[in-house]
């Protein structure tokens, strides 16, 4: 199907043209999107989103590329937009870590700080104790990887990766509060 302008005209006044557009792309944008973020349900949500602005927008929707590259450039967008975003959450889990003792202990925002102390906890302690040395490093003694690196006399490369591998195991296992 090509987005020349008769399909347009159809867009604008059909649901079935629309419907018809989901069924042949929607699997072909899942799987870019979950290219891109590796996680099932932010994939669907990106491209879902993709669908309900083209609806939106179908009125005043003007494409001057192939409707593969509009389509794929909308999903690539959505899904830099949920990575920021889980970037944000990271950040802000390890804020309220780095502040959890200046938080009151008490009401429900402080049950949710012990369970995500506790699965934090949990967490670092089911890392290698090189990996986890290496992150507490990082994030709690606020080195860089480089003098990580000398403290522990390993080469940067393998700070990077223990770094990469312990970010990966605590955003598997902290997923529920990102």
């Amino acid at each position: 199907m090509n987005f020349n302008d008769p399909f347009r005209e159809d867009l604008r006044t059909s649901e079935k043209v629309y419907a018809r557009l989901f069924a042949e792309w929607y699997a072909v944008l899942y799987r870019y999107a979950y290219s891109v973020l590796k996680d099932a349900a932010a994939a669907e949500e990106a491209v879902q989103s993709v669908f309900c602005d083209v609806w939106e927008k179908r009125e005043r929707l003007r494409v001057h590329t192939s409707l593969k590259a509009y389509l794929l450039g909308c999903v690539y967008h959505q899904c830099v937009d949920a990575m920021r975003e889980r970037k944000k959450a990271r950040r802000y889990l390890l804020h309220l870590w780095h502040t959890r003792q200046d938080l009151p202990a008490g009401g429900d925002f402080g049950v949710g700080l012990k369970e995500l102390e506790k699965k934090l906890d949990d967490a670092l302690n089911e890392l290698p104790d090189r990996c986890r040395a290496i992150f507490l490093l990082s994030r709690f003694g606020q080195l860089g990887y480089k003098e990580i690196a000398a403290q522990l006399d390993i080469s940067v490369k393998t700070v990077e990766g223990q770094m990469s591998k312990a970010l990966k195991h605590l955003r598997k296992r902290l997923f529920d509060f990102l």
